[in-house]
């Protein structure tokens, strides 16, 4: 997986923060201080299941990630090649959620300034900011999730993104309008890429070109230090043409299965 670019930049937090496992015939990432995190914890596929894979994946991910009783989800991840589709309907049938996202790229000679006047300068956090970021990711998170529940998930990415901005590993960068956080995102290193976590605009201050101006200003400083940056998205995610605007292009996709809440 190490030359998927989007699998080889998650797991650069993979296992700053948990364990990776090679077996036989796939990967076990398990990130043991953080149960709740659908995507820390996961089985990573050299290629698509089929629905006929489905109780020997489960049965795996169950003896090798999900004896622990905080783990309530199952997960499944793999990569897709050119024009390849995944034939998992017997998984959706049983309460999978099958998601597609693509792997854009952008380097030196593909970035492209924005247009128009830059909205605000974008600036590193400092250590009062991450509460900022705490309210701002609340209160965009899916509708899916209460409060409640994602409130620790978003407590234990803070604490891994601290550790490793301290680390030397990173930043993270935001946007502030009349002293609100309104845009923020992180960039990370592993090797010649960085990949971006979290690009988010506070919803009420989109299609104002925030997310623009934030991408294109931490871009710029990032390809001085990495040769490709990295952003992975809902293949229907809309900020996509933000992203293909400023240059960044499809270069890899991904195929997953999760399912929420199994009951215990």
């Amino acid at each position: 997986m190490e030359d998927h670019p989007g699998f080889a930049t998650d797991l650069l937090f993979d296992r700053y923060q948990g364990e990776v496992t090679d077996h036989d015939r796939f990967w076990a990432v398990k990130t043991p201080t953080a149960p709740d995190y659908y995507f820390g914890n996961y089985l990573l596929l050299p290629t698509p299941p089929s629905d006929r894979d489905k109780g020997w994946l489960e049965a795996s991910f169950d003896q090798l990630i999900g004896q622990d009783p905080g783990i309530r989800h199952r997960t499944f991840q793999w990569p897709l090649a050119e024009g390849q589709n995944s034939r998992v309907a017997g998984f959706v049938a049983a309460g999978y959620q099958y998601m597609e996202c693509v792997v854009l790229a952008l380097d030196e000679c593909s970035w492209q300034a924005p247009a128009g006047p830059t909205v605000g300068p974008a600036r590193a956090f400092d250590a009062a900011d991450w509460d900022d970021w705490l309210a701002l990711e609340l209160d965009e998170r899916d509708p899916g999730h209460s409060e409640a529940n994602y409130l620790p998930y978003l407590q234990s990415r803070r604490r891994l993104y601290q550790a490793m901005i301290a680390d030397g590993l990173g930043q993270w960068w935001g946007i502030w309008q009349q002293g609100k956080l309104v845009a923020s995102c992180g960039l990370f290193f592993t090797g010649n890429m960085g990949r971006f976590q979290l690009v988010r605009t506070r919803q009420d201050w989109r299609n104002r070109g925030l997310c623009r101006q934030l991408l294109s200003q931490v871009a710029r400083l990032g390809l001085a230090q990495a040769e490709r940056l990295i952003i992975v998205a809902d293949e229907h995610y809309h900020a996509q043409r933000v992203y293909r605007s400023l240059g960044f292009s499809p270069v890899a996709r991904i195929g997953s299965l999760c399912r929420w809440h199994l009951p215990q």
